[in-house]
This record gives structure tokens, C-alpha cells and sequence, in this order.
């Protein structure tokens, strides 16, 4: 499974509002419950991420290792005089691995509704793999929807605003 962390943050935040997030440990509950369907199916989840320096992220991909999600990390560059970014997309990285190693799984589950993959779609369903692609409904391109083998939209049973979640902390300490 390969999640595509930048086009989740994006796509989250464009389908639900800014103050919302991706909860993790519930998209692997959605693809676990809805997706794989099987007993005793194997997983090799890796999380790819673009990093700033700008931006403690440790205690996120802490959270991911503990979800055993495999870490791949790109270093965000901006250069202030071509005011121009560098680094901030996974697109081909995820797509050279998917093709290194497609002898080690049948299916791909691509977690991302980005347009782009749709190059690596086709190839690989021609090769004779199955592509699952998991994204938002709101933010998954067309012509990767069409080149899937199946598509699971998540719902805002895989997201969480922290504002919220804090509040609803607050209240359940004030209780008990």
C-alpha cells in the first residue's frame, strides 16, 4: 500500500475545511475492514511524506511507525530566487518503487487521488496487477478513477479536526 501524504493532507483539507485531518490509524482500519476483505491478509503500508525543515513532523511519523507504516521522506526546498519548490512530490518516487517491486505483490493499493498515477495505473494493470486506489471522492481525479481495477472513497470516519478532538478530551476529564 502506498500512501501519498501530501495528496491526503491537500485533498483533506479541500473536502472537509482546513482545521481537518487524515486520522491514520482509522484510513488502515478502512482499508483493512472495506478494502482487502480477506482473513489473515499481509500489508506492507508505507506512508510517503515531504518534510520542511520548518516543521517538527517527528511526533507524526512516530505515530505512523507505530502503525507500522514504512517511512520514505523527501526534503521540501524552496529556492527565494527562482521562487520555485523543489522535493514536494512523491509522484515518480512512488511510482519507481510500485514498478521495482511489482514481483512482491498482486495487488497495489495506491492511496491517493492524484491524476498523475494514472500513468502508473495503466502499465501496471497491464502487466496484470490490480491497482485499488483508496481516495477522497471530492479530490480523485477522473482518469484515474477510470484506469483502477476498483475505487474506495474514505469518508469523515477517516478524518479528525484536533480542535475538536482536544475539546471532546477536555470534557471527558472534566467528567470523570
Amino acid at each position: 500500500m502506498a500512501v501519498d501524504v501530501q495528496n491526503l493532507w491537500y485533498s483533506c483539507r479541500h473536502v472537509f475545511g482546513p482545521e481537518y485531518r487524515v486520522d491514520f490509524k482509522a484510513l488502515l482500519d478502512f482499508v483493512m475492514e472495506c478494502v482487502v476483505r480477506g482473513t489473515n491478509p499481509v500489508i506492507n503500508a508505507t506512508a510517503y511524506l515531504v518534510v520542511s525543515s520548518g516543521h517538527d513532523q517527528t511526533n507524526f511519523i512516530n505515530a505512523l511507525r507505530q502503525l507500522d507504516f514504512n517511512i520514505k521522506k523527501r526534503y521540501f526546498h524552496y529556492n527565494r530566487g527562482s521562487r520555485q519548490t523543489n522535493g514536494t512530490s512523491w509522484d515518480v518516487g512512488i511510482t519507481a518503487d510500485a514498478f521495482m517491486q511489482d514481483d512482491e505483490y498482486h495487488t497495489l493499493i495506491l492511496v491517493s487521488g492524484d491524476g498523475d498515477f494514472t500513468y502508473l495505473v495503466e502499465p501496471l494493470r497491464e502487466l496484470g496487477k490490480d491497482v485499488i486506489v483508496v481516495a477522497f471522492a471530492d479530490s480523485l481525479s477522473k482518469q484515474l478513477s477510470a484506469s483502477a481495477t476498483e475505487v474506495f472513497h474514505l469518508s469523515r470516519n477517516t478524518v479528525y479536526s484536533p480542535s475538536r478532538r482536544f475539546s471532546a478530551s477536555q470534557r471527558e476529564a472534566a467528567t470523570d
